[in-house]
């Protein structure tokens, strides 16, 4: 039986707030190049899944940003410009109901735009295993291999189930359930078993279950994102698109479809063998920035045998852009492409962004409460910041 023709799906949205102010509204992480490699995390997406691809990947973006992806994909992938936020799961619907009007047996798969993964060859053979999997009709993610009991992702448990004998062939293993992000208490236990994987959000399906499951659970979900496809190329196209969006449920594919169908065990898993990165915050970037994988864009500045940009004297700053930096005895982060002169002595596990219109100075141990600051921002008046 010959494959089912493959499409990836990429959802790029969020404003990565964890990440500003490098990050912003109208500039997200997925269009920067935060590892200095001279391509975006969008870029890089799009690069590591046309290999794969049997059709060109789908972008669902958001209509603020469609100009700048229309630029990036520079023709390689057919662009979609949600009105407005509605989460995860009305992005990859309206995706998958345009592939489905296209291709009806096609397999889609839906990859963030705004993740790192080093081994491409891995992630590959990942996919192709996922595909394979999701050709017998399950919902298949890709769950990556925990490496700390970590707080910040959702997890994804291994079933006890005899494995079927499609899934075998794939590599797969069925799912019991998805769990939300755990206390570091739970993340240790989950470690423990070995039983969990980590929850990268990836997904691969047939467009036509992926429609047919979710017209079961949220019926005008699925008819609506069927509706907005059907009227793809017409003069009516955006206004059904506006008339209909703003109706649809907003909810992440996790709860809509993952969720459920694990509960009926109809969803699989491929233990992932590639490097992988969510760059959530900045210790997440940092981390990146200290891995062979860096670009060449990354600097070296105070190092221990006097390499480097700077003045020596011990430690390791890494420098991603124009600005310049002396360091003593420090390890740290340093962004930005201002004319200011960044010095820094003595500071362990910090990151620096000094952008135009903010400076942000933070401790890498404290990344995921930098949320907190951005959200204030409107309150106190300084939206032009976020």
């Amino acid at each position: 039986m010959p494959e089912a023709p493959f499409v990836p799906v990429i959802p790029a949205g969020g404003s990565g707030t964890r990440l500003w102010p490098l990050s912003r509204r109208e500039r997200p992480k997925f269009l920067l190049d935060l590892t200095g490699s001279g391509s975006s995390l969008l870029e890089q997406t799009i690069e590591r899944l046309l290999p794969l691809s049997d059709a060109p990947p789908v972008v669902v973006t958001g209509a603020v940003h469609r100009a700048a992806v229309e630029e990036q994909a520079a023709g390689r992938a057919l662009v979609i410009a949600e009105p407005s936020p509605r989460n995860s799961m009305p992005a990859i619907a309206l995706a998958a109901a345009v592939v489905e009007r296209e291709t009806p047996d096609a397999v889609i798969g839906s990859f963030a735009a705004d993740h790192l993964v080093a081994d491409t060859a891995a992630f590959a053979e990942d996919v192709r295993a996922a595909r394979a999997a999701a050709e017998d009709g399950h919902l298949v993610t890709l769950g990556i291999v925990p490496t700390h009991p970590a707080t910040g992702f959702g997890y994804i448990e291994r079933s006890s189930a005899p494995v079927a004998p499609v899934l075998e062939r794939a590599g797969a293993l069925p799912v019991s359930r998805f769990v939300e992000k755990p206390t570091r208490e739970v993340a240790e236990e989950f470690l423990a078993s070995g039983r969990f994987l980590w929850n990268a959000g990836m997904f691969v399906v047939r467009a036509r279950v992926l429609l047919d499951e979710l017209a079961v659970q949220i019926p005008p979900l699925a008819e609506g994102v069927r509706r907005i496809a059907a009227a793809g190329g017409t003069a009516q196209e955006q206004d059904v698109l506006e008339e209909v969006w703003p109706s649809l449920l907003s909810i992440a594919i996790d709860h809509a479809l993952a969720e459920p169908l694990a509960a009926r065990g109809r969803v699989a898993v491929v233990p992932a063998r590639f490097d992988w990165d969510d760059v959530g915050d900045f210790a997440a970037l940092a981390r990146q920035l200290r891995s062979p994988a860096a670009g060449g864009g990354v600097r070296t500045v105070g190092a221990a045998d006097g390499d480097g940009d700077g003045i020596g004297g011990g430690g390791d700053v890494r420098v991603l852009g124009t600005v310049t930096v002396d360091a003593v005895g420090s390890r740290a982060t340093v962004y930005g492409a201002t004319h200011r002169h960044v010095a820094l002595v003595g500071l362990d596990g910090i990151t620096v962004v000094d952008a135009e219109d903010a400076l942000l100075v933070l401790a890498d141990d404290h990344a995921q409460e930098l949320s907190a600051i951005v959200s204030s921002l409107s309150g106190s008046g300084r939206d032009d910041l976020r």
